[in-house]
């Protein structure tokens, strides 16, 4: 019994939601921080996805068989509804042309029909499909097996694309939409595919081999991006002896993810968004840490020889000093007197750098008039521009360019013909008033600039004379060995405090001038002192949308479990009781009341639970009124291992009944089961001549 949907929220809701649990945050600053991890929440529309083949094309030559050597051409007139590829006897083509038609949807061969000894006997595969209502036909080239390059063709109508015969690739309505060659081609059709579906890709992390182990055990983590050919294992099932219900792996439970996506649950890939954006910024994060204390110990250990030379040198000098004349005033005058004179000598240093700036300036403007008095080009131009440097490259642009400009009117920059201009004697005076004003301001702020030079020599001369002065007293009370040997051991102390502040990126020991710039350049930045709400709102949105994701997954798997055991029934699983799908991706199913986990199922019943679980959601789906999968299934002998004819039988009966009750759903598959022909009309099987080979 389906149960009523639940609402999903606006997109507005989550974000005041979001906001309510961040104190710091209000809804403009919430989507500000997920439009930085380039997240958008939008309120969720129905889905219509949908993918037919109607025509499968395929040329080649077998090689290395016992009887049936030679060329071959196949053509599958194929559409909606139930198709079955079948054979009274195996090893004859089936699976193999389930493999090229896989290739050309997915952009690479699917590993479960995959035949390694016929891989190489396909030089051509055409597949016309329909996507989400267009039409397309994806043509590929084998030169080396399993290496095609693409032709991606898309036409006004089916029509015009099923016209053409066999590998003809030009007609009347029919275009070359984009090309690939052998190593592009599985990015092109993902490309294709998730656009034309609607599909975005899904980011899942992976424990990085090797990685070494935080404090809490765990490695860092590599982003595994899962496109079209992830979402393919909805379309063409895994084989029977694959443990994993749904996707390539279990992992990172995948396979609950996938069925979300088909189901259509409200918000469930911007949750993954989320917390892909939160898994970066927190690895990031520790990694950063980590390196800061590995780095730490490092140096740790290569100091410690000069930390115990720094000590050894200050017991030397402690002792010394112990016994040392009472020089602390002129120590104390010359440190003043030291800081003085640096402080000045700075001062100097940065008015000489004004002063040339200023006289700079002042060329400048004086040749700008000089231009404007010589040249009506130039004149029309520096109102504008008058660049020292060509503002893309930063090259500078040099007299003969300017002379150029002057002399031929090619402008300096691009040397393109300047524009005729024709002389305003009222506009010439108020350019040429303009640019002589500018010239006063730079005249007078050099003047200024000059001033100030002078006046910082003079202060410089004196601080420098009082340093010299009061160094002269110290020296002159600095007589005798004993100084001598102090100044050694206090010298080897200030060396050794420099070469250990030096190799741990600290201004420890250093003089104060030197510690302050070490201790400015080495201090946190900004962001590391105090992190923004960010990780806040990404956490507070983690949450919001985890409860409405689980809540809606929760409603439909209520609703897909009954669809699942009702359609394992059908298909032969015995004494299947109930499944529970749970948010961690198992299925929680019992047989006679009793846990049967999904590894315990025969190989044959898992691959007829994984055709239960994607009828199951695409029939919930058309409940709700979404087309959120694109009802193709593509299954390879989905009775090889049934031992009971009964069971084949009714497996058999329920795809065909399946697809042919529901316009929405195309299903093929291949199957050597005398219940194919029983069920399966003529017009809806392919197969060879009398029913065996069919190339």
């Amino acid at each position: 019994m389906t149960t009523e949907p639940l609402p999903a929220p606006s997109d507005s809701e989550l974000y005041e939601l979001i906001a309510a649990r961040v104190p710091s945050a209000d809804v403009q600053r919430v989507r500000a921080a997920l439009s930085a991890h380039g997240i958008q929440l939008t309120s969720p529309l129905p889905a219509r996805r949908q993918l037919i083949v109607h025509r499968l094309y395929c040329e080649g030559t077998k090689t290395g068989t016992d009887d049936n050597d030679g060329a071959f051409t196949v053509d599958m007139t194929l559409g909606p509804g139930p198709w079955a590829i079948a054979s009274t006897m195996n090893n004859v083509g089936k699976s193999s042309l389930l493999w090229a038609l896989s290739y050309a949807l997915r952009g690479d061969g699917f590993e479960a029909f995959k035949r390694p000894e016929t891989v190489g006997w396909f030089s051509y595969v055409r597949a016309d499909i329909e996507v989400a209502g267009v039409a397309a036909s994806i043509r590929l080239t084998f030169d080396k097996p399993d290496r095609p390059s693409c032709r991606l063709l898309s036409a006004d109508t089916l029509e015009h694309l099923t016209a053409l015969d066999g590998s003809q690739e030009t007609g009347a309505g029919v275009r070359v939409a984009a090309t690939a060659e052998p190593d592009r081609v599985k990015e092109l059709i993902d490309r294709f595919m998730l656009d034309r579906l609607g599909l975005r890709p899904l980011s899942l992390w992976a424990a990085e081999a090797g990685a070494p182990k935080n404090a809490d055990g765990n490695r860092d983590s590599a982003e595994q991006v899962h496109g079209w050919a992830s979402y393919f294992y909805a379309v063409a099932l895994n084989s029977g002896n694959s443990s994993v219900l749904l996707g390539p792996t279990a992992y990172n439970q995948l396979p609950v993810k996938l069925m979300q996506l088909f189901l259509d649950v409200p918000y469930a890939s911007e949750l993954t968004q989320i917390n892909t954006a939160r898994k970066k910024d927190s690895q990031e994060s520790n990694r950063v840490q980590r390196r800061a204390r590995e780095d730490a110990h490092a140096r740790e250990q290569q100091t410690e020889p000069l930390r115990q030379a720094l000590r050894a040198a200050e017991e030397k000098a402690a002792a010394l000093e112990a016994g040392q004349p009472d020089v602390t005033g002129l120590l104390a005058e010359v440190d003043t007197a030291a800081r003085r004179l640096a402080h000045d000598q700075a001062a100097l240093q940065e008015a000489e750098e004004s002063h040339a700036l200023a006289r700079k300036a002042r060329l400048k403007d004086e040749r700008a008039v000089r231009r404007a008095q010589q040249s009506s080009a130039a004149r029309a131009l520096l109102g504008a521009l008058d660049p020292e440097s060509c503002p893309r490259c930063d090259h500078e642009i040099d007299d003969a360019r300017r002379t150029a400009e002057e002399s031929e009117h090619r402008c300096s920059v691009c040397a393109s013909p300047l524009p005729e201009v024709h002389d305003d004697p009222d506009a010439r005076a108020a350019l040429l008033s303009r640019l002589e004003g500018r010239v006063n301001a730079s005249r007078t702020a050099e003047d200024t600039a000059r001033q100030a030079v002078e006046t910082t020599i003079t202060a410089r001369d004196n601080s420098r004379a009082a340093y010299d002065l009061a160094n002269a007293r110290l020296t002159s009370a600095r007589s005798g060995s004993w100084y001598t040997h102090l100044e050694s051991a206090r010298e080897a102390v200030y060396q050794l405090r420099g070469a250990l502040a030096v190799a741990t990126g600290n201004g420890t020991g250093l003089p104060e001038v030197v510690g302050d710039y070490v201790t400015a350049t080495t201090s946190p930045t900004d962001t590391e002192e105090g992190s923004d709400d960010g990780d806040a709102i990404l956490e507070a949105a983690s949450e919001v949308l985890s409860k409405v994701v689980a809540d809606h997954s929760k409603a439909l798997f209520a609703d897909l479990n009954g669809e699942i055991v009702s359609i394992a029934h059908d298909l032969g699983v015995a004494n299947l009781t109930s499944v529970d799908l749970s948010l961690n991706g198992n299925l929680n199913a019992r047989k006679t009341g009793a846990k049967h986990p999904f590894k315990a199922f025969s190989p044959t019943d898992r691959l007829r639970m994984r055709i239960a679980a994607i009828i199951g959601m695409i029939k919930v789906g058309r409940k709700r009124g979404i087309m959120s999968h694109p009802g193709l299934l593509l299954i390879d002998a989905p009775t090889a291992e049934e031992l009971s004819h009964g069971n084949a039988r009714q497996a058999i009966k329920t795809l065909y009944d399946t697809a042919a009750d529901d316009p929405g759903i195309q299903i093929v598959i291949t199957s050597i089961d005398d219940a194919v022909w029983e069920f399966f009309p003529e017009d809806r099987t392919v197969t060879g001549p009398d029913k065996r080979q069919l190339f």
